[in-house]
């Protein structure tokens, strides 16, 4: 460290040859410029106690306004990260010195080469050539102060619908919408994203008691909302806004749609049809045409199933739907994974058996992963995958769900804006109607 009184005498030098170089410039006809540039341009770190060198990679963001300028990392150390001291690197445009604050009070000129104690710093003073102009930066290094991996979940509203006998729960993107039964009476209760404690009861229009309520779907074609479900008749309906719906005619009975199909050219809905006495896949717009393609593989899920899709916007190939649970044709429990995709005019797939339970399950896409939230021993865990639902690993306990989350299936998974995981209803191993709303978020995650 190097006192204050050394930095005075370097100014008063530095001054003193500032004179003497104005004065000879004057006998030599030359003019020497000195800069009152004293911004800080770049900042790097490192630590011989990091021992992962997370600190050569932490980018420092310079906010040079002139009321506060301030240094700080945007993205967050890793949780529990600690180092006493640092080696800094600062960058200047020929600054004439950096004088270091601590949090202590203490202060003292930097020779550039000294460690900094970096819990305790606190300002950055920066002099320009001229030896008068200064800036002062505070500097910010900041740490996750939560587990970023961990998901802490909250129950947000219980009996929001009354006594349902059936229910399920999708969203468009500013409101929930919970299509419910009580016995044979069918009702619609919504709530805005941003709230899901209070909920108003619409009145449904043009969509029949008879509608398979795990049918409902939303999706954005074509940049606008179109939803679609399905009766007990085969029949499809479809709405604007979730409210209001009307009846579509269609060429072929429809026995399953599976909402949105990632595809190479332009991505339509996916649905299965029957074609006389085979059932094949079919896309559409708008049901009003249907492009019939091949027949569907034996024991692939037609009722009750889940899915999500996958489209990688990095990788060109990486586009498909995920299908898992539910039940063939024929009644037969499905415990395959299927990855579907369209190739030449026809949908292709990959299929495999997995080592845990999918039935009554929920697919979603969270954290870059799929996710699925299903039981096993007699309560909820998440699995996830990280290659499209190929191999899958269980969730840590970080992301456990509370032991007041009692075991249940066929629960509606929503993702919001800002990456909030909402589980509506489900249902109990009695069969009971579960009347709850849950809501977690993983840290990393968390948005403002």
């Amino acid at each position: 460290m190097i006192s204050n009184r050394f930095y005075y005498y370097l100014t008063l030098v530095a001054a003193t040859f500032i004179l003497s170089s104005c004065l000879d410039s004057d006998n030599n006809n030359v003019e020497y410029e000195y800069s009152a540039d004293a911004q800080i341009t770049s900042l790097r770190l490192s630590s011989s106690e990091d021992s992962l060198k997370v600190l050569p990679g932490v980018e420092f963001s310079i906010n040079q306004v002139s009321s506060a300028p301030i240094i700080f990392n945007k993205d967050s150390l890793p949780y529990l990260f600690d180092v006493e001291n640092v080696s800094m690197n600062i960058t200047t445009n020929n600054a004439s010195g950096i004088k270091i604050h601590l949090s202590n009070d203490s202060s003292y000129i930097w020779n550039m080469t000294d460690s900094v104690l970096v819990k305790k710093l606190r300002l950055i003073e920066v002099y320009a050539q001229d030896g008068k102009t200064k800036k002062t930066y505070t500097f910010k290094l900041t740490t996750h102060q939560q587990d970023p991996d961990t998901i802490f979940w909250q129950n947000v509203e219980n009996n929001y619908i009354p006594d349902p006998t059936d229910q399920i729960t999708v969203s468009n993107k500013s409101s929930f919408f919970t299509y419910h039964k009580t016995n044979s009476t069918l009702q619609l209760s919504t709530s805005l994203i941003v709230d899901g404690e209070t909920w108003t009861i619409k009145p449904l229009s043009g969509l029949p008691q008879n509608v398979v309520l795990n049918s409902i779907r939303n999706e954005i074609l074509e940049d606008r909302d179109v939803w679609f479900a399905l009766d007990t008749n085969n029949k499809v309906y479809l709405s604007e806004n979730g409210v209001d719906w009307t009846e579509q005619s269609t060429d072929y009975p429809i026995k399953a749609i599976f909402g949105n199909l990632p595809s190479f050219t332009k991505d339509s809905v996916l649905t299965i049809v029957k074609d006389g006495d085979k059932y094949k896949f079919a896309k559409t717009i708008d049901f009003s045409t249907l492009h019939v393609l091949n027949e569907i593989p034996v024991g692939f899920p037609i009722e009750d199933f889940t899915s999500a899709k996958v489209k990688d916007l990095l990788i060109y190939t990486a586009k498909y739907l995920i299908v898992t649970g539910g039940k063939s044709i024929n009644g037969i429990l499905n415990r395959n994974i299927w990855l579907l995709q369209e190739s030449e005019d026809k949908i292709t797939f990959t299929t495999k058996p997995l080592q845990f339970n999918v039935l009554g399950s929920s697919l979603f896409n969270y954290d870059n992963k799929i996710y699925l939230l299903t039981s096993e021993d007699n309560k909820n865990v998440f699995y996830t995958s990280t290659n499209y639902g190929v191999f899958w690993e269980k969730a840590n306990s970080k992301q456990s769900l509370p032991i007041e989350f009692i075991n249940r299936t066929n629960h509606s998974v929503l993702v919001d804006s800002k990456n909030n995981i909402w589980i509506f209803g489900g249902v109990s191993s009695n069969q009971r109607q579960f009347v709850e709303i849950w809501k977690g978020r993983i840290n990393k995650l968390f948005v403002q």
